[in-house]
This record gives structure tokens, C-alpha cells and sequence, in this order.
């Protein structure tokens, strides 16, 4: 009996360490992504400095929630490790929801800006499309599905569409549309919180699992030394 109560401190010990660096990638994560919104120019934000905040208090929490965890064990304190488990098992939700929100505006969802944007290229009677010249400008796109649509229209290039605006070389036309680059730049800053989003989420797991079976060990244990003395 002792020997499992020791084996599974260690496991759980290995578990918290790793819990530890997955929150120092949260922060990470959350830092680079403010970094690189502060280094694009002319970016429109659609809730990343929000996200990087929440990403960079999440990983704090995670940090010192296995802080806690580690003291739990050393003291071996069963309230302790039964409040350790059932912050995992939270913690484990909350990513779980962050990651759901993440994985579909990485899918299918584009902004509200942009798809009013599409719906003034397509609108006759509009003729200056103001809003969709600022993705244009951003994400080095033309049109929706490309710049053939404002040939298709019949309409002149906006010099949005051009790099540095400088339409008098062709080189310099942007030829990608912009719901695949808006949807390509989303993915590829979700790519990397995905990943530490499964890993926190199998070590949530796995943590609470191990947290159980110790408390159940350490209460076995002592409930046998108290029948034998």
C-alpha cells in the first residue's frame, strides 16, 4: 500500500512539473501573440488582445494551481489534494471552452466588418467600399475570392490592393481574396494554442485521476494503521 501511495506521488509530481512548463507556454503564447499584433501594420483587431490577456492570466493560474498542487503533496493533506483535483477538473472546463471558441472562429466564422465588406463589393450602388479596403490593406488581399472580382464588376482596382498602393506595376497586385487570407491568418494564430490547449487539457486530466487515486491511497493507508495500532 505504501509503495502505491509513493508511486503515485511521484507520478503526480511529474504531472504538476509538466503542468507547470504547459503554463509557461499559456504565457508564452499569450505574450507572442501581443507582440506580433503590436508588429502588423494597419491590423484590425478582432479580439486577440483579449484573448492574449486571457491566455496570459490562464497560464498564472495554471502555474500557481500547480504550485498549490506540489504543497498538496508534499504535505500529503487530503482537503488539500480533494481542492487540488476539483480546480483541475475547472480549470480542465474552462480550457475546454476557450479551446471550443477558438477551434470554430478558426473554422468558418469571419467578422461582421468583413462580411459587410463583401456585401458592399457586391452592391452596385456602392461604389467606394471603405471597409473592405481596410483588409485589403492589412492582410495583402484583393476582393473576396480574388482580385478578379473587381474585373468581373467592371470595377477599377482600388490601389488597396496594391502593395504601398502602387498599382502602375502588376507585380504589386495582391492576387489572394481576402476570406481565405482572414481565414489563414486566424488559423495560424490559433495553430500553436490548439496544441498547449490538448496537452493542459490531458494533463488536467490526468492530474485529477492521479490526485483521486492518491487521496483514496493515502486514506486506505492510514484507515490500516489505525486498525493495526
Amino acid at each position: 500500500m505504501y509503495c502505491t501511495t509513493r508511486l503515485l506521488r511521484y507520478i503526480l509530481c511529474v504531472i504538476n512539473v509538466i503542468y507547470a512548463l504547459n503554463g509557461c507556454l499559456l504565457i508564452w503564447y499569450g505574450t507572442w501573440l501581443l507582440d506580433s499584433i503590436a508588429e502588423q501594420r494597419n491590423a484590425v483587431d478582432h479580439g486577440e488582445k483579449l484573448a492574449s490577456i486571457l491566455c496570459i492570466l490562464l497560464g498564472i493560474v495554471v502555474i500557481l494551481a500547480s504550485i498549490f498542487g506540489t504543497v498538496a503533496l508534499v504535505k500529503e493533506c487530503k482537503k488539500m489534494l480533494i481542492s487540488y483535483a476539483v480546480l483541475l477538473i475547472l480549470l480542465l472546463v474552462i480550457q475546454f471552452v476557450m479551446f471550443s471558441i477558438s477551434f470554430a472562429a478558426s473554422r468558418d466564422a469571419l467578422p461582421n466588418s468583413l462580411k459587410q465588406g463583401f456585401d458592399e463589393l457586391w452592391d452596385v450602388y456602392h461604389r467606394h467600399n471603405n471597409t473592405l479596403s481596410i483588409y485589403e490593406e492589412w492582410l495583402h488581399c484583393c476582393g473576396r475570392n480574388s482580385a478578379e472580382d473587381y474585373i468581373l464588376l467592371e470595377r477599377e482596382l482600388p490601389a488597396s490592393c496594391c502593395f504601398e498602393r502602387d498599382c502602375t506595376n502588376p507585380l504589386n497586385l495582391f492576387m489572394e481574396g481576402c476570406e481565405i487570407k482572414f481565414k489563414q491568418y486566424v488559423s495560424k494564430k490559433t495553430a500553436n494554442f490548439h496544441t498547449i490547449s490538448w496537452f493542459l487539457i490531458l494533463t488536467e486530466f490526468m492530474g485529477s485521476v492521479a490526485t483521486c487515486y492518491l487521496v483514496d491511497s493515502i486514506r486506505n493507508h492510514r484507515d490500516r494503521v489505525r486498525f493495526y495500532n
